[in-house]
């Protein structure tokens, strides 16, 4: 059973694969399966959808509400 993760969680998890891969020196089984992490990592991530971070915790529809309002300069 494969694990979902969020967009945050495999932003994370590529840095961290990126930078492990990098401090490894020789060409190696470790050094290839962290190449093979990566590569799956960045195919996750293409296909995760962005999601929005609206102001106070608002959901997208109170938002738009809020910026129809005129409220958008507080």
């Amino acid at each position: 059973m494969k694990q979902e993760f969020s967009r945050k969680t495999l932003e994370l998890l590529l840095v961290n694969y990126t930078n492990i891969n990098n401090d490894l020196r020789k060409p190696c089984a470790e050094k290839t399966k962290f190449e093979r992490l990566i590569k799956e990592t960045e195919e996750k991530l293409k296909s995760t959808p962005i999601t929005p971070i609206y102001p106070d915790g608002m959901t997208a529809m109170e938002f738009a509400l809020h910026l129809a309002n005129g409220n958008h300069n507080s």
